[in-house]
């Protein structure tokens, strides 16, 4: 840890977690609800909240036998298409996929939506567009007239009289009648060393300017009521894949294959005239990989692709570019705290570990211990065939629980000779009552039940032995719970929901004691104290709060240092993922986030910066007066301790990530050889 006064643990470091982050599709964000969904390679859906710095609220699971190529947002809802051939709507309160609508035109490749937002076009494999009506419940209405090729890019331009869609297919644009579901235009590209030209993307302004971004590295602007060629730009080294537009429609963005981020921007040729031209510059080159998709969002670029990681570039004010973490969900790991065993969460299956031990150190000794005692893989559940794990906890006995798309399974783990190198490990299922699959699930601290958030909202309390639903508890909230708790003493546990409220329910009896104060931002992490009735919250604008169950208000230390606490004192675009209070000392709290580990200590005083201030203007404080941060660490999982104070880290290095990637466009940087 650093500063002068460390804060030591013995910590069991953790890198053998294969977790494999996938590729970015396609990005998505919606102007209402200031969401961005991202759809990756596995089909899954990631749903993060822009105004809480970027923070990450739920996972669709996917479909391995489907991927989503195509995400729009309509009116606050998200409709998604893929080589299944069908648009389906994801339901952002149940996480689960709707009935899916098939387009009868095979593999759907873009989306795009009317002025109302009431109407969805899709561009699909077999050439022609699909129409559905989605002011109700998402429905089909008909498909346009058949074209030679598939069609890979699509924009509605719906202003006035005019309701036309605009297609990208191969070597053409062609630009569709609504009303009659035919071809009024069509504009041709030129080929490439005699290769076809591929428009993989396509967008169109108010003032019916058509833009293309195509598979020679080429950005064209044409005007769309004439179907002329306006400006083209040769500035991509190969295939651009990519293409956004700001709000006022006076910047246009786009990202190719050679991971490079453009900027176009519309200047007047001279104050006195209204003759505007387009000029471009490179904006940043920070991906590795192909750039797959695009997204402006409120003064601010996102950008991914086969890299794995969003990159957000701010274009207004001091420009830079930060990253957001591509690790999905703060539920991947768990600890068994009273046997040493870790459970690792992967798509598919989950693995039980048994921790390596070595001998007890020396007060003064740091550095490597050796091992008296290797790490295990005791055992390695899979979900059902064509199923993906939702969710997964072990509790402080062993017992294995996990649940899939279908439902959830429940699994006893015995071991004779604990102790030695090779324990012989057996597994008894155990009989499980829940109704419907579970979105979070955790076990009471004396391992005795299993709680459950279901897909219906409802918080379950299953007895383990019997396998008998003991409560079933209604959500407070009609908004989704996205975090779930449990006290050390058996006492409480309590629930987050995504409007911000927390909820503290009594256990066994799952009565509601009481609801903390609402903050502007979303809470990122919560844990109870296993030393006194307290739970310690954290939110996505890095605030840390204190709340006392007893006294049903904020702590005396919180009251007096939370509003201190300066907002924002970590890296920005990065949340604090979990947190705990160490088991030997009450006054220090763990927390980290993907890439910082800290312990705050709340038995120092937060002293203020020696910056002289006047009267009545705002005090800055020093957090560095009572936490400790370790930066040792990149791409953290998973911190929390055992019930013998020994810290538990699971790292995923950088390097490990970009292994399992493919090869990147290669270009020649440095000098003419």
């Amino acid at each position: 840890m650093a500063d002068s006064e460390q804060v030591k643990f013995q910590v069991h470091h953790i890198r053998f977690f294969e977790y494999q982050p996938q590729t970015i599709n396609c990005i998505a964000h919606d102007e209402i609800s200031h969401r961005l969904a991202i759809s990756r390679s596995d089909a899954s859906v990631e749903i993060i909240s822009t105004n809480d710095n970027w923070s990450l609220e739920m996972v669709f699971p996917g479909d391995r036998d489907a991927s989503v190529e195509a995400l729009l947002w309509c009116k606050g809802r998200l409709f998604a298409g893929g080589i299944s051939g069908n648009i389906v709507e994801l339901d952002l309160v149940t996480q689960l996929a709707k009935e899916p609508v098939s387009s009868n035109s095979g593999p759907v490749w873009c989306l795009a939506k009317n002025a109302q937002g009431d109407q969805i076009a899709a561009g699909t494999e077999d050439g022609c567009i699909a129409l559905f009506d989605v002011s109700e419940e998402l429905q089909f209405l008909r498909g346009f007239g058949k074209q030679e090729g598939r069609i890979l890019s699509i924009a509605w331009y719906n202003r006035g009289e005019e309701n036309l869609i605009v297609t990208g297919g191969i070597n053409n644009i062609r630009q569709w009648s609504v009303k009659s579901g035919q071809p009024i235009s069509r504009m041709t590209l030129g080929r490439k060393f005699h290769k076809d030209t591929i428009v993989w993307c396509i967008r169109v302004t108010r003032d019916f300017t058509i833009i293309s971004g195509d598979s020679r590295g080429v950005v064209t602007f044409w005007n769309g009521k004439e179907s002329t060629q306006l400006k083209t730009f040769h500035c991509h080294m190969a295939d651009v894949l990519s293409l956004c537009l700001s709000e006022d429609e006076t910047k246009v963005f786009t990202g190719g294959v050679d991971s490079s981020v453009y900027q176009f921007s519309l200047y007047s040729v001279d104050p006195a005239s209204e003759r505007k031209r387009w000029v471009h510059r490179l904006l940043h080159t920070r991906h590795t990989h192909d750039i797959r998709a695009l997204a402006y969002v409120n003064g601010c670029l996102a950008s991914g692709g086969v890299d794995t990681i969003v990159y957000v570039a701010k274009l207004e004010g001091k420009q830079s570019v930060l990253e957001v973490t591509s690790l999905s969900g703060p539920d991947l790991v768990h600890l068994a705290k009273d046997r040493n065993l870790v459970q690792l969460q992967y798509r598919d299956y989950i693995e039980v570990w048994r921790l390596g031990a070595a001998n007890t150190p020396f007060a003064e000794e740091r550095g490597l211990l050796p091992l008296t005692q290797k790490r295990i893989k005791l055992v390695k559940l899979k979900a059902r065939e064509g199923h993906e794990i939702l969710c997964s906890a072990i509790s402080n006995n062993g017992t294995v629980a996990f649940s899939d798309t279908k439902s959830v399974r429940v699994f006893s783990l015995n071991m004779e000779n604990e102790s030695s190198s090779m324990p012989k490990v057996s597994l008894e299922k155990l009989s499980s009552t829940f109704a419907h699959p579970a979105l979070l699930m955790t076990f009471t601290a004396d391992s005795s039940h299993l709680l459950a958030v279901l897909t219906t909202s409802v918080i379950q309390a299953v007895n383990i032995k019997t396998g008998e639903i003991k409560h079933s508890v209604k959500n407070l909230s009609n908004s989704p719970i996205h975090r779930l708790v449990t006290s050390s003493d058996n006492k409480y546990f309590a629930t987050a929901t995504l409007d911000h409220g927390i909820h503290i329910y009594q256990w066994p009896s799952c009565v509601h004691v009481c609801s903390c104060p609402v903050q502007t931002a979303q809470v990122s992490a919560l844990a109870f104290s296993p030393h006194s009735p307290l739970l310690v919250i954290a939110y996505s604008n890095h605030a840390i709060y204190e709340f006392d169950i007893e006294m049903k208000e904020y702590s005396s230390w919180s009251r007096e240092i939370s509003a201190k606490i300066p907002k924002h004192w970590l890296k920005p675009m990065r949340t604090i993922s979990n947190i705990a209070y160490c088991p030997d000392n009450p006054n220090n709290i763990m927390l980290h986030t993907n890439s910082t580990l800290c312990v705050l200590d709340k038995a120092k005083a937060l002293a203020k910066k020696d910056k002289e201030t006047k009267p009545n203007s705002y005090v800055f404080y020093k957090l560095s007066s009572i936490v400790r941060t370790c930066h040792k660490y990149k791409f953290l999982l998973y911190a929390d301790f055992t019930s013998n104070g020994m810290l538990v880290v699971v790292e995923r290095p950088p390097a490990d990530i970009e292994d399992n990637l493919p090869p990147s466009f290669k270009q020649k940087k440095f000098g003419v050889a």
